[in-house]
């Protein structure tokens, strides 16, 4: 498969191939193995042969997650609308890392829509919408996408800088439903501090969260058998001090499923503290069983709950399972020692 630096047309030499994609699905089940090689999650800018603006390149797995999520932001949109409390103070959309607005599936060379585009064409529109990206190039290809619209806002920063959430806070209602979306490309890239900030900013707010389970858990193993016993990419991510605490039943012989099951309770319990319910919990799997991104719906009302959960129920489809509660905690009898 080509590849070189330079941001181009995507042709059919650059379509994933099965070695590349078993590669990748290697690497997520022997995180010990790849933690100094390949990013699993890093993601290329292409041109689009649509509308020749950037977008973002994507495993067949992280192309999942759009659809997931847009059905969920579809339904609060449509059943919040015409509420009381929606008509007088609104519900308000945030995206934190918009992107372009467009992913091309390294997998299958197709096109599809990005969240922030996917948010604008809800069936009930948003009554505002704040669209937030670390790349200049990304704000500047979604808005020539968008276009200049009254009720949308859209500015180029860092999502864990507090001067840039105060920004971006200051475009919203605080006093409006918020929702937010939260989609960092690598542990890296979302600290704990960034969801405080909105939970504390916003009394009305509805997350959705992107936990990179698989990546958060290469990131503690690659960490701990470095000789890092501090918080780290994956303490700042998780708020935990010591992230390789995490590792189970024991940093000696961690377990992949065990020290998933101890990531998740962790990430629950620092949200239920700021006053959210138990999170509802979608997961996708890279390879099959193998947990690689929880999408999390993390409300402080049943009703935001309930709706997502009718809107996303069990999956049929084997590539994606269902986690809620204690059962998303739950080790299984595998032997998968990392």
């Amino acid at each position: 498969m080509a590849r070189d630096d330079e941001t181009r047309l995507f042709s059919p030499d650059d379509v994933l191939s099965q070695d590349e994609l078993t590669a990748d699905a290697r690497g997520a089940l022997s995180p010990d193995e790849v933690e100094r090689e390949s990013d699993l999650d890093g993601a290329r800018m292409w041109i689009s042969k649509d509308d020749g603006l950037l977008v973002r390149g994507v495993k067949p797995h992280s192309a999942q997650k759009s659809t997931l999520v847009s059905r969920g932001i579809d339904t609060v949109s449509s059943a919040m609308s015409g509420q009381w409390f929606a008509v007088k103070h609104g519900i308000e959309y945030v995206e934190l890392y918009s992107g372009p607005g467009r992913l091309l599936n390294e997998g299958s060379g197709v096109e599809q829509p990005g969240s922030p585009l996917r948010a604008l064409a809800v069936r009930k529109a948003f009554t505002h919408y704040a669209f937030s990206d670390f790349s200049q190039e990304c704000i500047d290809a979604l808005t020539e996408r968008v276009g200049i619209r009254d009720d949308v806002d859209m500015v180029r920063g860092d999502a864990n800088d507090r001067g840039h959430l105060d920004k971006v806070g200051r475009l919203l209602n605080p006093r409006a439903l918020v929702v937010a979306y939260l989609d960092p490309a690598r542990p890296k890239d979302l600290h704990w501090a960034t969801v405080e900030y909105l939970a504390t900013k916003f009394r009305f707010l509805d997350l959705i969260i992107n936990v990179p389970v698989n990546s958060l858990m290469r990131a503690i193993l690659g960490a701990y058998r470095g000789g890092g016993r501090g918080p780290g990419v994956a303490g700042r991510f998780l708020n935990h001090p010591a992230p390789h605490e995490l590792l189970q039943p024991s940093t000696a012989r961690p377990n992949m499923s065990a020290t998933i099951g101890a990531i998740r309770q962790h990430y629950d319990e620092q949200l239920m503290a700021r006053g959210f319910k138990q999170p509802a919990r979608r997961t996708i799997n890279f390879p099959a069983e193998n947990p690689y991104y929880d999408i999390l719906l993390v409300s402080r009302h049943e009703r935001g709950l309930d709706l997502w959960n009718k809107t996303n129920p069990v999956p049929v489809d084997p590539q994606m399972a269902l986690h809620l509660g204690d059962e998303g905690h739950a080790a299984d009898d595998r032997d998968d020692r990392i």
